[in-house]
């Protein structure tokens, strides 16, 4: 009987174990693949803004708040050709960017391919898609104002 619950406590204590090190694994990838533009301009010779246009992207899944993402687009900023690129990072599933959409990234001017998204200027869909009904109603009032005068 002793022995059958401690077997099945240290599964349990392996589970958690193993649990732990996967969220520190991919709070580790966060900071790495773009979680943070800010640390990543540190390493970089001539950091300028720039943009990425997300031509492509995967389809997240459901239920989770963080996912692993990979995204095709298109990088440029002032001086800079225009470049293709395929990205894979984590994404916080409230910013999933759609096809269409061009996210802030900062690039280094020496190395364009080394850039980072800067996801902390990115609103949510759900902000994005409430600035947009916003600015939709007030051309829609204003053009009830320029009718009925």
């Amino acid at each position: 009987m002793i022995q059958g619950f401690m077997t099945q406590f240290l599964i349990q204590l392996a589970f958690v174990a193993v649990l732990i090190l996967v969220v520190i694994m991919v709070v580790i990838r966060m900071g790495r693949l773009g979680g943070n533009a800010a640390s990543a301009v540190k390493t970089m010779a001539d950091p300028v803004p720039g943009t990425l246009l997300v031509t492509a992207i995967s389809m997240p899944g459901r239920g989770a708040m963080y996912q692993m993402a990979r995204l095709t687009g298109v990088v440029s900023a002032e001086g800079i050709e225009p470049f293709a690129v395929q990205h894979s990072g984590i994404v916080r599933s409230a910013q999933w960017p759609q096809p269409g959409t061009t996210l802030p990234v900062i690039l280094d001017r020496n190395d364009p391919q080394n850039f980072a998204i800067e996801w902390d200027k990115i609103k949510s869909g759900a902000d994005a898609a409430l600035d947009n009904a916003e600015a939709l109603a007030a051309a829609m009032r204003a053009k009830q104002d320029g009718d009925s005068a």
